[in-house]
C-alpha cells in the first residue's frame, strides 16, 4: 500500500512540476497575444442579449418591447449592423412566419410588431454567436502557433519533463527527433489551452497531493492489523 502510495506521489509531483511550466508557458503566451486583441474582429464585444438586459435596467417597468427595440438599435450601431438589410430579413422571416402561424391557428395571438423584434433579436443572437466563434478560433490557431514557438525557443519538450512516468521502451521511442518535435509541438498545444485552465490543474494536483500526505500520515500512525502505534 504504501509503495502504491509512493507511486502515486511521485506521479502527482511529476504532474504538478508540468502543469506549473504550462501556466508560466500559457502565461507568457497570451501576454504576447495581448496586441492582437486590438485588432478589429479579435476584440471581446458585448452581445445582444447583456444589451438588452442593460437597456432593462433603465427603463421604466413594463417596457419589454421597447427595451427589445432600444437593445436591437443600440447593439446594431455599435457593430455597424446593416439596419436596412436586418429590416428586410425580419420582413421576409416574419412574413413566412405568419403564414405557418395561420394554418396552426395561432396567428392572432402574436402581432406583427412583435414577430419582426423577435426575429431581429434572433438574427442578431445568431450573427454574434458566429463572430464569436470566429473569434475563438483565430485566437486558438494564434495561440497554438505562439505557444508552439516558444516551446522549441525555450526548448521545453513534454516528453522530456514526464519521460519518467513511461517505460524505457517509450522512451526510445521519444527520444528520436520526431519525438522531440512532436513533444515541442505538444507542449505549445497543450499552452494554447490558457493560462485558467493550467492554473486550475494545478491547484487539482495540490489537493491530491496534500490528500496523500494525508492518507501517508493516517498510515504511519497505524501498526500492525490497523491497530494505532
Amino acid at each position: 500500500m504504501n509503495l502504491d502510495i509512493n507511486n502515486l506521489s511521485a506521479v502527482i509531483g511529476v504532474l504538478g512540476a508540468y502543469f506549473a511550466i504550462l501556466l508560466v508557458l500559457a502565461v507568457s503566451v497570451e501576454t504576447l497575444l495581448e496586441p492582437f486583441s486590438f485588432i478589429k474582429g479579435l476584440q471581446k464585444t458585448v452581445g445582444p442579449d447583456e444589451v438588452l438586459k442593460s437597456v432593462q435596467e433603465w427603463l421604466p417597468e413594463g417596457s419589454g418591447e421597447a427595451a427589445k427595440v432600444v437593445a436591437i438599435q443600440t447593439y446594431a450601431s455599435k457593430t455597424r449592423v446593416d439596419m436596412e438589410k436586418l429590416d428586410q430579413t425580419a420582413k421576409d422571416v416574419t412574413g413566412r412566419a405568419v403564414e405557418t402561424l395561420k394554418q396552426l391557428g395561432f396567428e392572432s395571438q402574436v402581432n406583427s410588431a412583435e414577430k419582426e423584434i423577435a426575429v431581429k433579436l434572433s438574427t442578431l443572437r445568431d450573427q454574434y454567436a458566429a463572430s464569436q466563434k470566429q473569434r475563438i478560433t483565430i485566437l486558438r490557431t494564434l495561440s497554438a502557433v505562439v505557444g508552439i514557438a516558444l516551446a522549441a525557443l525555450l526548448q521545453i519538450n513534454t516528453f522530456d519533463i514526464i519521460g519518467s512516468l513511461f517505460t524505457d521502451n517509450i522512451m526510445q521511442t521519444l527520444n528520436t527527433p520526431l519525438g522531440y518535435a512532436g513533444g515541442i509541438a505538444l507542449t505549445g498545444l497543450a499552452a494554447s489551452a490558457g493560462s485558467s485552465f493550467w492554473h486550475d490543474m494545478l491547484g487539482r494536483a495540490r489537493n491530491i497531493k496534500d490528500t496523500i500526505k494525508q492518507v501517508e500520515n493516517l498510515a504511519g500512525r497505524e501498526g500492525p492489523g490497523g491497530a494505532v502505534g
